[in-house]
């Protein structure tokens, strides 16, 4: 009874209609594609992916809904699983059988510049397997992504980039700061059984590369004469109040704020993958943590060296290269996709 008072409150006043409630709504109003993906997590990398999607689909004429990780029903017709690295069994088989189950109840479904870190189970091959020959298109952001599809489905698979290159360098003043991105370890993530951490990402004594890694960042912010800790998740600013005694940046989920801080940064120590496509836009020399493959991929890419969060690592900023090149390969995500679409 309350939420309708507020909806028929929200007919005058669209305002004033709760989100959840909108949310709700909005599955069902007629959409051309709906995009699945984790949006809503407080991640500023997912969240931008989302964005950049969503804005490139409506310049094209495409009424476009961002919809969560955990939604199922839609009435979208053309159904995207969009970004970020949403093709794994990190945490069980669930998680991946929501995602690809919203892309194949639709018309048509695409997978579009994900990343797929490898699947650890029998299940999680099958259902990769049984599902994705359904898609129209599917791209992914590197080659390792094509791999570890290709090894357990004969299907086609283009190599693009990650669309969050499509956004632009806000181009703001320089200040003598330098921004610096560390996430909070795996040893810290307790989601995550030991074995899959072990098999995934290579650290064999985690507690040690743990502590080691800490060390590392400190390390790091006690050389910097004017450093700026920037979150990319309220995880990450929590690891800072906790380990680092720098100033930070407070955490908001908003791409826009978050690029525009990265913009006013002279140079940029960078640990999660969206904190490297940041700084890359928008030119800053980076030192990248590669705390996992996907980090490594990208840093290749824009052809600088990154090193392994828990060893030695040289205090040296290395510039960017190929950025409009990747860029390029990017837009082949929204080409692909529209092509499709017509």
């Amino acid at each position: 009874m309350q939420a309708s008072r507020k909806l028929l409150i929200g007919v005058k006043k669209p305002a004033a209609i709760p989100s959840a409630v909108k949310q709700s709504l909005n599955r069902y109003i007629p959409h051309n594609v709906g995009i699945q993906g984790s949006y809503r997590t407080g991640n500023i990398g997912d969240r931008a992916l989302g964005e950049i999607l969503k804005s490139n689909l409506e310049t094209d004429g495409y009424r476009t809904y961002l919809f969560d990780k955990n939604v199922q029903q839609s009435n979208a017709p053309n159904r995207i699983l969009g970004g970020g690295g949403v093709l794994h069994d990190w945490y069980g088989t669930e998680h991946l059988w929501k995602r690809l189950n919203y892309a194949t109840s639709g018309e048509r479904g695409f997978v579009i510049g994900v990343g797929a870190p490898g699947f650890h189970s029998e299940r999680a091959r099958s259902l990769i397997s049984e599902t994705l020959p359904q898609m129209e298109v599917i791209t992914v952001r590197d080659e390792r992504a094509k791999n570890n599809i290709q090894r357990v489905c004969d299907v086609d698979v283009t190599v693009t980039a990650c669309p969050v290159f499509l956004y632009d360098d806000p181009d703001l003043e320089t200040t003598e700061q330098t921004g610096v991105n560390f996430r909070p370890y795996f040893d810290e993530k307790e989601d995550m059984s030991d074995a899959i951490l072990k098999e995934y990402f290579g650290y064999e004594d985690l507690e040690n590369a743990t502590q080691k890694y800490i060390a590392t960042a400190q390390r790091i912010c006690d050389k910097l004469d004017n450093p700026l800790f920037i979150p990319f998740h309220a995880d990450d600013e929590a690891f800072a109040q906790k380990h680092l005694d720098i100033p930070v940046f407070k955490h908001k989920v908003s791409v826009s704020r978050t690029l525009k801080k990265v913009s006013q940064m002279k140079r940029m120590v960078t640990t999660r993958y969206h904190s490297l496509i940041f700084a890359a836009i928008c030119g800053k020399p980076v030192l990248p943590l590669a705390y996992e493959p996907k980090v490594e991929a990208v840093a290749d890419r824009l052809d600088v060296p990154w090193y392994k969060p828990h060893r030695d690592i040289p205090f040296q900023f290395t510039s960017v290269s190929n950025v409009d090149t990747i860029r390029s390969a990017a837009q082949q995500n929204i080409k692909l996709l529209s092509d499709r679409l017509q």
